[in-house]
């Protein structure tokens, strides 16, 4: 008895972790569906319904695996640089006061100015390319990582540096063996935000790039069937643009659970 209640309670919190969200999923295609015969009824070019999106997109499946692929790199390529680049700038930051004081305020402005204003400037400067694509997901990418890493840096807790000094460990061996691990639960968090971030920005520059190229990625895809009045394929790609950052964003958790699951809180 003892044996089947464990295994009862054990079904039933794996249960609750993870049927919430399939449950609300189901309910939101069903209000979807009763949309579609009652107020959208015979308006599929405004709400298609979501056989008809499913339709549509296994009726363009090709088109759809080829465009997920070229943003997914160009995504990954912006994400990978954003947080090379953005970890090096929070740990320099993190050494100087002054190199903070001089660099903090344009990191803040990347986040500040709209993207969608800027990027034409890039596409003029660096051309209509994928590397244009890429420095958009760059910079929507970035700031969450020096944001996060350099809180992470500065909060180090006080009793270990003070340890390591007791120990006369030098500045770069304390920065290498203390403060970046202490930090690294900052800095996953910046990561997990920006996975999500990067593929708005590659999307966001195929909006600006993708009016010339018809093989391009989702968001040059997504301008062609709006140009085309072809909703159900258009809700298609927006799903899939959603499900590529939800896979970004799935990927830099579980590689953070990876990380930090034998000795941090948050995971443990």
């Amino acid at each position: 008895m003892t044996d089947i209640a464990f295994r009862s309670s054990a079904a039933g919190r794996m249960a609750a972790q993870w049927l919430p969200a399939p449950a609300l999923a189901v309910l939101a295609l069903g209000a979807w569906q009763a949309l579609c015969m009652t107020v959208y009824r015979g308006k599929g070019y405004l709400l298609p319904s979501p056989l008809d999106v499913a339709g549509a997109a296994a009726n363009n499946a090709t088109l759809l695996a080829g465009a997920a692929s070229t943003t997914l790199r160009e995504a990954v390529l912006g994400y990978v640089l954003a947080a090379l680049l953005g970890i090096a700038l929070a740990a320099a930051m993190s050494q100087a006061r002054l190199l903070e004081r001089c660099l903090y305020p344009y990191a803040v402005l990347l986040q500040t100015v709209p993207v969608v204003a800027v990027a034409p400037l890039i596409v003029l400067w660096s051309g209509y390319n994928e590397r244009s694509v890429v420095l958009i997901a760059l910079i929507m990418a970035l700031f969450p990582i020096v944001n996060n890493t350099l809180l992470g840096l500065r909060s180090t807790p006080v009793q270990l540096l003070e340890l390591f000094a007791l120990h006369r460990t030098g500045r770069w061996r304390t920065f290498i063996r203390l403060r970046l691990p202490a930090a690294l639960p900052h800095t996953l968090a910046g990561l997990r935000i920006s996975a999500g971030l990067s593929v708005i920005g590659a999307i966001v520059g195929e909006f600006i790039i993708g009016a010339g190229n018809a093989a391009g990625g989702l968001g040059v895809q997504i301008v062609f069937a709006q140009g085309r009045m072809d909703t159900a394929l258009l809700f298609a790609e927006v799903i899939a643009a959603t499900m590529l950052g939800f896979a970004l964003f799935a990927a830099a958790s579980g590689a953070g659970r990876l990380l930090l699951r034998h000795w941090h809180e948050s995971v443990r």
